[in-house]
């Protein structure tokens, strides 16, 4: 099972090549062509350099860079670019970093920018890896301007803030709606600024795009689950004379539900979640038990006698993971998890027992050890299948440690919401 469970999970891992997301879209050529195709769609945090796409779902994948393109958006999604020559401002935002000037560090520079809000006043913004987030804005479509936003130091100790972004604004968006106390207010931030520009453009009474409005939402998914566990038990008996012992493999059912929330980034490929579940195990097996007082000359020496151990138990098994997406196709997905396991055991008392069996210790107060669950399994539309395998499964007590071999799990599941 635990072969089974590695294939699949290196098969996740060689699909995940040809798990990209093409969507459809359109790109705009120096001619001023106009290319309707399939462009993968990333959701990279920092802004493109270029882009891959295809002319049809089966067509090669090819790729164009920021030279050859002036637009590309991926329709239906925040994902539109424009190709502009701008000012970029290379100053840094951390303290170590900063430097004695007030003006920004500006190189001139070819960018695929951002497009946030498009109509009379347009916002655009840039993200890279090494630079702080930078924003741009132009009136009717004319030149893209950069908003000056740059921290500086004064005194080498003393941190002070060009905020020039918040007059450029004022001189722009000038509308009775707009209360000058909001521009005072105004944060060099996505959500700040996109509020301000979308008031500005209502005001104005024509038509624009806010393309944050196409962002991705987080998705609820609740499932009931039923499956079956197979394991055996490796017991070490415990006290003054150890002993170590395998049972045969039995079968549990197992019962539950789980509640999963998809993140809205990263097209949807991350999620947490928990699935709680009822297990019922019972099996017993022929197990040899040392323990003392067999010869009569000598009551504290241990002897060894073959006696049926009976295991009994139900637990509820509460899980907290996370689970990543290989999106395949439209409706089918491949996914690997992994979570944290606490057990409950709901009669710590009888879990274990032997019949005829006296000793110096008890089977009472049985604890379930919390563990490690990993995974991988499909999804089909409302269905999916998974295998899970668990690590450090343990139940022990006085009398005995079982620790639980080769724990796999096979789940099925059903979407309810």
């Amino acid at each position: 099972m635990k072969k089974l469970l590695l294939s699949f999970t290196l098969l996740c891992f060689s699909l995940s090549s040809y798990s990209q997301n093409f969507q459809p879209g359109y790109f705009i050529d120096n001619e001023g062509e106009k290319i309707e195709c399939l462009i993968d769609n990333p959701e990279a945090i920092k802004n493109p350099e270029g882009f891959q796409y295809k002319l049809s779902q089966n067509d090669e994948i090819k790729d164009k860079s920021i030279e050859e393109v002036k637009v590309f958006e991926i329709l239906n999604t925040p994902y539109k670019f424009e190709r502009a020559i701008v000012n970029l401002d290379l100053s840094k935002d951390d303290h170590k970093n900063l430097d004695d000037k007030r003006d920004p560090n500006y190189t001139l520079d070819t960018l695929f920018l951002q497009v946030a809000i498009e109509g009379k006043a347009s916002l655009y913004s840039y993200k890279s890896k090494n630079l702080p987030a930078r924003f741009f804005y132009s009136m009717d479509k004319g030149k893209i301007e950069p908003l000056i936003f740059k921290k500086y130091l004064v005194d080498d100790t003393k941190i002070r803030t060009n905020n020039r972004y918040k007059q450029q604004l004022i001189n722009n968006l000038e509308c009775h709606s707009i209360d000058p106390v909001q521009f005072s207010n105004l944060k060099y931030k996505d959500n700040s600024l996109i509020e301000i520009f979308t008031k500005y453009n209502n005001c104005q009474e024509e038509k624009f795009v806010n393309f944050t409005d196409k962002r991705r939402k987080g998705e609820w998914n609740l499932a009931v689950k039923a499956g079956v566990y197979y394991s055996a038990i490796k017991f070490v008996q415990m006290g003054s004379f150890s002993n170590e012992q395998d049972s045969d493999s039995f079968l549990s059912p197992r019962l539950g539900v789980e509640i999963e929330y998809i993140f809205p980034f990263l097209n949807n490929k991350f999620s947490i979640l928990s699935s709680p579940s009822f297990q019922y195990s019972k099996t017993s097996n022929e197990t040899l038990i040392y323990k003392k007082g067999f010869t009569p000359s000598n009551p504290d020496a241990w002897a060894g006698e073959k006696e049926d151990l009976f295991i009994d138990y139900s637990r509820i098994i509460i899980p907290l993971g996370i689970r990543y997406y290989y999106h395949l196709e439209k409706d089918i997905n491949l996914y690997l998890q992994g979570a944290a396991v606490a057990n409950i055991l709901t009669d710590p008392s009888g879990a274990y027992n032997l019949e005829n069996f006296q000793s110096n210790f008890t089977f009472e107060k049985t604890i379930a050890d919390p563990n490690i669950d990993l995974g991988t399994g499909i999804r089909y539309k409302k269905m999916s299948l998974e295998i899970i395998y668990s690590i450090n499964n343990v139940m022990r007590n006085e009398g005995f440690n079982g620790k639980l071999k080769n724990p796999i799990t096979l789940n099925f599941g059903y979407n309810i919401l």
